[in-house]
């Protein structure tokens, strides 16, 4: 706080970005308007059906036109600052002139009372009486009296200005349309408070008090919400239907990633996050557009296109309810697709990791879901997840692709992502991530109950068995030709393992030693295996001289084909079926 001794105080820098604090929750609220139309739109349409659609549309009509008041009124307090953070540093530049005067007032009154000052004339002649010296030293400090006083003077009007600058700002920063019950949020009081307070009142906000909030103090909502999949599922618990409606309307990037939240709230949640990214699409695709300048950069413009069209296709198939995300991270390389409708009737719970070189395009192809989709059409009790939360090996090269490189590609004859296929360091971090998501479908009601299978395709297998490390639980896993289990995984007694392979190269690899150092499941007694299945080619030719050659697609066509639907596949999808179902 400023006194009459230092008028000046305080930091016009600080001043300053509060202005650009609330000039940020201005646009905040500008970006929610547009969101909230969005939801609006999306909630009206008939394949609305993870929230309740009525109250989400009654609220939603409303809060438009009362936050745009309440931007106003921030862009209000915005100008009000920055003419206050003006004023305090014209004030600061004008107490440093004065104190400068006054310092060297100071010093002259102080060398005329020791009497350090001289009163002869240098060109006299001749010795001035004392009475004339007496006079001269008396004009002087009338002098200096006079400037000191004129400083102070000036010196009271700083503090006047200062008064007169705090008061028009307390005003214009004051207002309850602008503040409103948001305001006890950004206190200390709130710092201090317990979840528990802030969720009784986040509850106790009206709707347009909630969006407001949620636009304007995001890590007020992360702190509320937690990043456990267990404090998120009980604090959700806890918040009203209200609160909930609109955080999946104010804040849809949050609620789209948060494991423990039911997994209806994150589709809602995800719809609108499609959206959002669909704009940017158009906005990147008109860039590359513009930015074609060369034959190389045509073509290469064109391959952009081309992966950005296919990108939006699925995503406006997401926003329109025919595709339901879980996860949708495009930057992360992180999407996780759900298949059927979690209900008090859904009895099985399939999670599909997928293997090696898997990556976003086969989601937006459709190849990567098939499997998963012939279990939720034969099986409407089911509900499938398909899941890629992050790099795969193989994916953009991997972790560990860039540090292979071209000639290490070429000694290992080996395509990059193969290493990380192959590293007990890539698992160690992916299967965290995966036990995080598992943990949390365990505290959504409708799916808490169901019986979990969890299907890995090649590298996948080694994502769960790691999953597993990190604490995960499955009632049964499935090896579809799975690569390996780490070496500190050990099969849990209250889970099935079973191992369904064709003879391919990922086999032929394991046979040599080559994979997971030997610790596979067909070395494995964990894993139940019955002999391997024949595939639509055989595996070699004999020619006339009784030579074996192999045939050279088969044994990777074979490895893709045991995690399709494909007709070939037919023994596979029966035994699994048996598996799952019986």
């Amino acid at each position: 706080m400023w006194t009459a001794a230092n008028p000046g105080l305080g930091e016009p820098n600080e001043i300053l970005s509060e202005a650009r604090l609330r000039s940020g929750k201005a646009d905040a609220l500008r970006t929610l308007q547009i969101q909230l139309t969005g939801a609006q739109s999306q909630a009206q349409s008939t394949e609305w059906t993870a929230v309740s659609r009525d109250a989400f549309v009654l609220r939603l009509e409303a809060l438009v036109p009362e936050i745009d008041l309440l931007i106003r009124g921030l862009d209000a307090q915005a100008a009000a600052l920055e003419t206050y953070s003006v004023t305090v540093d014209e004030i600061q530049g004008d107490q440093r002139l004065l104190e400068a005067q006054r310092t060297t007032a100071d010093g002259d009154l102080y060398d005329l009372q020791w009497r350090r000052t001289d009163f002869t004339m240098q060109s006299n002649l001749f010795a001035i009486s004392t009475a004339d010296r007496d006079a001269r030293r008396e004009e002087a400090f009338e002098k200096v009296t006079a400037r000191i006083a004129a400083i102070d003077s000036l010196w009271q009007e700083l503090s006047t200005r200062r008064s007169a600058a705090d008061a028009a700002c307390v005003s214009d920063l004051g207002s309850e349309q602008v503040l409103g019950a948001t305001a006890w949020f950004g206190s200390n009081a709130a710092t201090r408070a317990s979840v528990d307070d802030l969720i009784a009142r986040v509850n106790a906000l009206s709707a347009t008090d909630l969006a407001v909030l949620i636009a304007t103090d995001p890590g007020l909502l992360k702190r509320m919400l937690g990043t456990t999949p267990e404090t998120v599922s009980e604090r959700w618990e806890q918040l009203a239907e209200p609160a909930r409606l609109a955080l999946i309307a104010g804040a849809p990037a949050l609620l789209g990633s948060l494991n423990g939240l039911p997994a209806l709230a994150r589709i809602a949640a995800n719809r609108l996050n499609a959206g959002t990214r669909i704009a940017q699409i158009d906005a990147e695709s008109a860039t590359v557009l513009n930015s074609l300048k060369s034959v190389e950069g045509y073509f290469e413009a064109m391959a952009k296109l081309k992966e950005l069209e296919l990108e939006r296709e699925y995503l406006q198939a997401a926003e329109h309810g025919l595709i339901q995300l879980y996860l949708y991270d495009r930057d992360g390389s992180r999407i996780v697709e759900m298949l059927g409708t979690p209900s008090f009737e859904t009895r099985h719970r399939i999670t599909y990791v997928p293997g090696t070189m898997s990556n976003m395009g086969m989601f937006y192809d459709g190849s990567v879901q098939r499997l998963s989709q012939w279990f939720v059409v034969s099986h409407p009790d089911t509900v499938a997840f398909v899941y890629k939360d992050g790099l795969f090996p193989g994916d953009s090269d991997g972790p560990l692709g860039g540090k292979i490189g071209y000639f290490g590609e070429s000694a290992l004859r080996t395509p990059v992502g193969i290493a990380d296929a192959n590293s007990a360091a890539f698992t160690e971090r992916t299967g965290p991530i995966l036990a995080d998501f598992e943990t949390g479908l365990n505290f959504d009601h409708l799916l808490a109950d169901a019986t979990s299978t969890a299907i890995g395709h090649s590298w996948g297998l080694a994502n769960i068995t790691s999953a597993e490390v990190a604490g995960a639980h499955y009632d049964s896993v499935v090896s579809l030709s799975g690569a390996w289990m780490p070496k500190d995984w050990t099969p849990s007694p209250r889970t099935t393992y079973t191992d369904f392979s064709y003879q391919d190269i990922l086999q032929s690899a394991q046979d040599l030693g080559v994979v997971g150092d030997g610790n596979n499941p067909r070395s494995s007694e964990a894993f139940h295996a019955e002999p391997y299945y024949q595939g639509p080619k055989p595996l070699y030719s004999v020619d006339g001289n009784g030579t074996f050659t192999v045939n050279p697609s088969v044994p990777m066509d074979n490895h893709n084909l045991v995690a399709t639907d494909d007709v070939n596949n037919r023994e596979v999808l029966r035994d699994l079926q048996e598996l799952i179902y019986e």
